[in-house]
């Protein structure tokens, strides 16, 4: 488990693997790690895993937006790889993967999304899953409004996580109760209509391999957000995990790895 300095902030990285290299985003709460055993499952590749600004290792700068700040730290890496890269994202970290995908498309070979969190995107295009989501979210806001991190964690995890937060081992709720305000340093950018509408905006022009995954049991509202991004990108296709939820990549590796090495073809 290294510790890189990449555009001067400290960030966990792990690497490993030859050939073709892909690197992986984790999603909000997590850490790296969580997706060794998605890993374990694909094909022989380069791998770069890196800890999200605020998570496992890595700095969390509150004077910069922490998706721009995922967004350099990704495009940084990718400037170093050998060749263009394909891209996953789970989550928050498949937000950062798409802004990346659309920002420098000349470095991605193909990008996977399983769940991007991106409700800004139905802002304008399904404004009715927007008030929905927003009222869902509606614990989890009042709580985290009042500073109460352990009950906007128990509400936050009911909606996303298998687990609930009072079922967690002691040192995985202190981790979470350490990295559970970063979800309210996120929603400028992926919540926020502005956001939105700018992201909206340029899918038109994303040209690269897109694969969006869901899982069979999620909340309806991320069918909503990769309907969004299915009708606008120009070379995209969409999978459902039977069985899996939100957290995906990490209770069902196997599944959502053998529709990846479907899709990472070189």
């Amino acid at each position: 488990m290294a510790i890189e300095i990449i555009n001067g902030r400290q960030i966990g990285v792990s690497r490993r693997g030859e050939g073709v290299p892909l690197l992986l985003l984790h999603c909000a709460l997590a850490h790296r790690g969580a997706l060794a055993p998605l890993m374990n499952h694909l094909g022989a590749m380069a791998f770069t895993a890196i800890d999200l600004p605020g998570h496992g290792q890595s700095e969390y700068d509150q004077s910069t937006d922490i998706q721009v700040q995922a967004i350099e730290t990704t495009i940084a890496l990718l400037e170093d790889a050998d060749g263009p890269s394909h891209l996953f994202g789970h989550s928050f970290g498949a937000t950062v993967a798409l802004r990346v995908a659309i920002d420098r498309p000349d470095l991605v070979r193909s990008v996977a999304l399983y769940e991007p969190v991106y409700f800004s995107l139905l802002a304008h295009s399904n404004p009715q899953a927007y008030e929905t989501e927003a009222s869902a979210a509606g614990a989890f806001s009042r709580a985290a409004e009042q500073g109460d991190w352990p009950n906007a964690s128990r509400a936050f995890l009911s909606r996303w996580s298998s687990e609930s937060f009072d079922d967690l081992s002691k040192a995985q709720q202190s981790y979470i109760l350490r990295t559970i305000p970063l979800i309210l340093a996120s929603e400028p950018s992926i919540s926020s209509p502005e956001s939105g509408e700018e992201v909206l905006s340029r899918l038109q022009g994303l040209r690269l391999p897109l694969v969006l995954l869901e899982g069979r049991n999620s909340p309806p509202v991320i069918s909503a957000i990769n309907a969004v991004i299915a009708e606008r990108a120009l070379n995209v296709e969409r999978r459902i995990i039977d069985g899996a939820s939100h957290m995906g990549p990490i209770s069902h590796p196997g599944e959502v790895a053998a529709v990846l090495n479907e899709f990472f073809i070189e």
